[in-house]
């Protein structure tokens, strides 16, 4: 089985740790909750919680007799650390697995908004645009699945190869707003994105 980046560059339970909490950098995490989110005893976190706090990656806080780690806003590489997360271990990864299946019928997909801008937290909504020759009843049923076992909302926004070039030939504000920001391509990439306009513009013609 192939593994993660996180997973090769932190192993064991330290890359577990980096990864629940880069991904949801706001929280903070007192060490029976993160035991139990890992399912791990909690005994075997302090070691690796002890060295990322004593390294500046992690900051530690205490409240009364509880002792809460949360990542440390000054370490110079939280910003890089989080995209990694987002890129290798988050929502688009996931996201992929699940449209896979779909494949043949999706041109392009992309997240944008809040998760797209890594602005997102472990519980905000997903925003997914789509397009492909699919319809909603072949796409919900995909995201219904992830949508469970993330514990997120996702808002999927689909066009057909041919709308989405007409709207963006027709300046549709909501998608020129969107296209103007950051993306995470699931399906594609930003070459695919013009050459998609392209030819559902030559269809158009034809």
């Amino acid at each position: 089985m192939r593994r993660s980046p996180i997973e090769a560059l932190f192993p064991g339970v330290r890359g577990k740790l980096i990864a629940t909490l880069f991904l949801d950098p706001a929280r903070s995490w007192y060490s029976s909750d993160l035991a139990r989110q890992l399912g791990l005893p909690a005994s075997s976190l302090q070691r690796d919680l002890g060295r990322l706090a004593g390294a500046g990656i992690l900051r530690r806080r205490k409240d009364g007799n509880r002792i809460y780690f949360e990542p440390n806003p000054e370490c110079p590489f939280q910003p890089e650390l989080h995209a990694l997360l987002v890129k290798t271990t988050g929502v688009v990864p996931r996201l992929r697995d699940a449209l896979e299946p779909l494949a043949a019928e999706i041109d392009l997909a992309f997240v944008y908004g809040s998760s797209a801008r890594e602005e997102d937290v472990a519980t905000s909504d997903v925003d997914l645009l789509v397009v492909g020759t699919l319809g909603l009843r072949r796409l919900a049923p995909a995201l219904r699945r992830l949508q469970i076992e993330l514990g997120r909302e996702i808002h999927p926004t689909l066009y057909s190869p041919l709308e989405f070039a007409t709207k963006k030939r027709e300046g549709n504000s909501f998608l020129d707003a969107v296209l103007a920001k950051e993306k995470l391509f699931v399906v594609g990439s930003e070459n695919d994105l013009g050459r998609s306009l392209l030819s559902a513009a030559i269809r158009a013609a034809g």
